[in-house]
């Protein structure tokens, strides 16, 4: 329990470090999204990929993996010439 004097969760010698802990878990969405990314990333990963839309995302991780990357990121008034992509 927190007393009047020491709001909040974290109570340690650092003053800083208590406030900066206590500000992020004070907000329930920040909580919330802590959690969320957490339980993604470590919960069967192998099995939620596609759930995630991960192979749909592979072709668009390299420049040259979709031919629609050309044509989208390209440079107006033909400046790719001069500047081509990595």
């Amino acid at each position: 329990s927190s007393s009047p004097s020491r709001p909040g969760y974290v109570h340690t010698k650092a003053g800083w470090f208590n406030a900066f802990l206590n500000t992020i878990f004070s907000s329930p969405v920040t909580v919330g999204l802590i959690v969320a990314v957490l339980l993604d990333n470590t919960l069967e990963v192998e099995k939620s990929k596609k759930d995630r839309g991960m192979p749909w995302w592979v072709k668009f991780r390299t420049f040259r993996g979709d031919n629609r990357n050309e044509e989208f990121y390209t440079l107006p008034f033909n400046l790719n010439r001069f500047f081509p992509p990595t």
